[in-house]
């Protein structure tokens, strides 16, 4: 009797093996490979991936950030008392626009953890992403102190809470800096291996940066003494921005 039982026991539970060990063989260890494009923060995106176990994928990607450009009207300081009588103050020196280029190439690895396994594809991802230190470009010019290219030894712009300096011909030439590794947190709801041939994949995550910095002549900036700190919306993007907000959709496609 109790042989009877135990045989029927094996017989309930072979289709369930099976069925286990079809799963693990139509979206296994290191059998499928996939591809991405996507579109979002950090600009236009491919990705390969592919999974480890049902519940893991890995992934590398690459990002192009097209040139987006944020700008403002940033004041300007003035050494008066220094300035010999020589050299006549022009009257419009209060501020001048600095534009900043935010154009960049950056690189990511990404563990995603699918907690549900195959019967859902909401996960989490942590990794991380590298590349270039500089994540902007700075450009500014003022026609005073072209004129008058003495004048750039007693002038100086702030930004943020850095004073940047022109040169003989008047312009203001720098890049903001960040870390060149990157910890990355994210989740979202998509495979990008996906079960059948097309899927896609909507992520929100966020990128640790660190404190941006200013650099000129590929030098790094001091914070002025006085603590002096701008209040457009330049200076407001360099000293708030120490993490990177990600949305991310990719339309994936599995190609093994």
């Amino acid at each position: 009797m109790k042989k009877t039982i135990l045989f029927a026991l094996l017989l309930s539970l072979l289709p369930f093996s099976q069925m286990t060990a079809q799963k693990v063989e139509n979206f296994g260890v290191f059998k499928h490979v996939g591809a991405g494009v996507s579109v979002g923060t950090e600009g236009i995106g491919i990705n390969v991936a592919s999974p480890v176990t049902n519940y893991l994928e890995l992934s590398l990607g690459v990002n192009f950030m097209p040139g987006i450009k944020i700008s403002g009207d940033v004041d300007i300081d003035v050494d008066r008392s220094a300035i010999p009588p020589q050299i006549e103050l022009p009257s419009n020196i209060d501020e001048v626009k600095i534009k900043g280029n935010l154009s960049r190439t950056t690189w990511d690895f990404k563990a995603s953890v699918y907690p549900f396994g195959i019967k859902n594809a909401l996960f989490v991802t942590a990794g991380f992403s590298f590349g270039g230190k500089k994540i902007a470009k700075l450009k500014g010019h003022s026609d005073a102190i072209e004129q008058q290219p003495l004048l750039r030894d007693y002038i100086t712009a702030n930004l943020d809470k850095y004073d940047l300096h022109f040169n003989e011909n008047g312009d203001i030439n720098g890049d903001v800096r960040v870390n060149g590794f990157r910890p990355y947190l994210g989740l979202g709801y998509g495979r990008l291996v996906p079960k059948h041939r097309v899927g896609f994949r909507l992520e929100l995550g966020c990128q640790f940066m660190g404190k941006m910095k200013i650099y000129q002549d590929g030098h790094k900036l001091d914070t002025n003494d006085a603590d002096v700190k701008g209040d457009d919306d330049l200076s407001d993007f360099i000293d708030k921005f120490t993490v990177y907000p990600v949305l991310k959709f990719t339309l994936t496609g599995r190609i093994l």
